[in-house]
């Protein structure tokens, strides 16, 4: 059959028949072509009514990374078409454009691809903005990236394919080198599945500040290797994130509020209705104040030698500062209110001890005693 087709072709190329539809077929691509900006905005206002109507802004992002790829795909595709059909040119001349043109139109399929992908991300995070649903931007990302990185691997395998006879052979090849770099990068493979663990289960995200036995700060990214903090002190901090996920790492930002205790000590000397009195206004005034939130607890936990201590527990609301300031509130009211009272709170007196080796050391006493706790 082919030796009969390339006599065929040798004898009379230009027979209407061999080269009409390749014409046709090109004249259509020029058309497309010309005509490409156009065609791919009508595609595009078609096919995403439903968020041109409802997500004004994610269709203008959507069809801003669509619209390049598009535009060359359909004309390229009727090109690709025309090439298939010039069986007026020599076969291996033909063979060559043909595998020239599957491999433009392949590539650019696979671009429209990887640029279709971003969508996947933005109806996740549409969906995150609808339904409150619990992935973030950095999950979204990371499954867009995957995505693409599938892609492209798939598009270079079915473009060797073109050109490579023995693709199967390659895979092999690249399949044992692929499982000899896996046994090397266990650890690097190890913190990516963590990272994914992360950004999907989501036990703390970019913003929020973390503690852990081996670093705490605010959480600045997420990487595929690591988390980076930054430290209390200002230090930028990298930890793997195979270490996050096995350790157990506290969310100070989603704390629902905070917890303050608090011992004041107050002297024998204070009378006892004085002591009473003090005690029951102090409970009123943490009652009524506005950024405690529950029911605060005040009592005398102990009795010493120094005198009587007054235990005071309450809770404030999940903010760091907030919780300093009702703080600061609170103990300036309490300094207040032991003034009207009439008394002040035990000081722990200092004596000098003199010590032959340390020289003079001031420690605490009892009752003017030197006392070491």
């Amino acid at each position: 059959m082919l030796p009969i087709l390339c006599e065929t072709m040798i004898d009379n190329p230009w027979e209407l028949s061999k080269w009409l539809p390749a014409a046709v077929l090109f004249g259509i691509a020029f058309i497309v072509f010309v005509f490409r900006k156009w065609l791919s905005g009508a595609i595009l206002y078609v096919t995403l009514t439903r968020s041109r109507q409802h997500y004004s802004e994610d269709y203008v992002t959507i069809r801003n990374e669509l619209s390049p790829p598009l535009r060359l795909f359909l004309p390229i595709a009727f090109l690709t078409a025309a090439c298939h059909m010039a069986v007026f040119i020599p076969i291996p001349w033909h063979g060559l454009l043909i595998k020239m043109a599957d491999t433009a139109v392949t590539a650019i399929a696979f671009w429209l691809l990887f640029k279709t992908s971003m969508v996947i991300g933005v109806i996740v995070l549409r969906g995150k903005r609808v339904k409150d649903q619990p992935i973030g931007v950095s999950a979204a990302s990371l499954l867009v990236s995957m995505i693409r990185v599938g892609i492209l691997f798939i598009g270079a395998f079915v473009i060797l394919s073109y050109w490579v006879s023995n693709i199967a052979g390659l895979i092999t090849g690249l399949g044992i080198g692929g499982l000899a770099l896996t046994l090397a990068a266990q650890d690097t493979i190890g913190n990516f599945l963590a990272s994914l663990v992360i950004l999907f289960d989501q036990p703390f995200k970019v913003g929020d500040w973390i503690t852990m036995n081996e670093a705490k700060g605010e959480v600045l990214a997420i990487g595929i290797r690591s988390t980076r903090l930054r430290a209390p002190e200002g230090a930028l901090v990298s930890v793997p994130n195979k270490m996050l996920v096995e350790a157990s790492v506290t969310n100070e930002t989603e704390r629902e509020r905070r917890r303050t205790n608090q011992s004041l000590i107050i002297p024998w000397e204070v009378p006892w209705e004085t002591v009473e009195g003090f005690k029951k206004a102090l409970i009123e005034a943490l009652n009524e104040h506005e950024d405690i939130v529950g029911t605060p607890l005040v009592a005398l936990s102990e009795l010493s030698g120094a005198g009587m201590t007054l235990y005071m527990s309450y809770y404030t609301g999940g903010d760091y500062r907030g919780m300093m300031a009702t703080r600061d509130a609170v103990n300036a009211m309490i300094t207040k209110l032991s003034h009207s009272f009439g008394f002040s709170f035990w000081i722990p007196e200092r004596v000098l001890v003199q010590n032959e080796q340390q020289g003079l050391t001031v420690i605490p006493s009892v009752d003017g005693k030197p006392h070491k706790e």
